[in-house]
């Protein structure tokens, strides 16, 4: 039986994701957001137009913003999926992804309250970050549905007046928190110089705060704005 996902943007109905009974996916844009003033792509490769795209012409920007390589692997070991079906793991992490992009069953309105988040104690913070290795995106925890792109371990975030919680179902973060990694030493600190470098190349970049060390975890961080 084909299903579908309402995909958003801004809280704002895009388009359809429909995976058919031979798991093959198809994109088609809305049309109300089509008949909207001043439309925008979802991507360079989805281009606004009324026919449906094809899963060649669409797997490459959904399956993109979906976790890469072991953490893909561990994340679907976690939901009882399969790492391959790029369908499934937006219908189960979907909920806020990068770029203001949210994936609801097509029964499922998208909910207005922005408050849905939990505020994570010092402790608790220090504990999720060590086992992200273990459970990325903190996947298969209760309403938690966060997908990011990428290999490295990271979590998404609210970040308000010093505080930081963690979004539930599809409210939005506002921050990437993302812990070194003991492979790569100094990993943190080059992308910290490399986002300093584009800002003074005066290209367009997202902001970033660095944390050298974070005396209750000893974990090393760069907190990465979304917008």
């Amino acid at each position: 039986m084909a299903r579908t996902l309402n995909v958003y943007c801004d809280r704002e109905l895009v388009g359809q994701l429909t995976q058919d009974d031979g798991g093959q996916m198809t994109f088609q844009y809305d049309a109300s957001w089509l008949g909207k003033p001043g439309p925008i792509v979802l991507s360079r490769s989805l281009p606004l137009r009324k026919e449906p795209f094809t899963q060649k012409e669409c797997r490459g920007f959904f399956g993109g913003i979906l976790p890469e390589e072991d953490n893909r692997k561990i994340i679907a070991r976690i939901l009882g999926i399969s790492d391959k079906n790029d369908f499934a793991m937006l219908e189960q992490i979907g909920g806020e992804c990068a770029g203001a992009i949210t994936f609801l069953p097509e029964d499922e309105a998208i909910s207005e309250d922005n408050d849905r988040y939990r505020e994570l104690a010092a402790d608790e913070l220090a504990t999720i970050l060590r086992e992200l290795p273990r459970r990325p995106l903190m996947a298969g925890k209760e309403d938690i549905r966060l997908s990011l792109a990428g290999a490295q371990d990271k979590i998404a975030v609210r970040l308000d007046d010093g505080k930081i919680s963690v979004p539930r179902g599809s409210a939005p973060s506002s921050h990437v928190l993302k812990p070194a990694i003991d492979t790569y030493e100094g990993v943190v600190f080059n992308e910290a110089f490399c986002m300093k470098l584009a800002r003074a190349c005066k290209l367009n970049k997202a902001g970033h705060r660095s944390r050298i060390v974070l005396p209750w975890s000893g974990t090393h961080q760069v907190l990465r704005h979304l917008t």
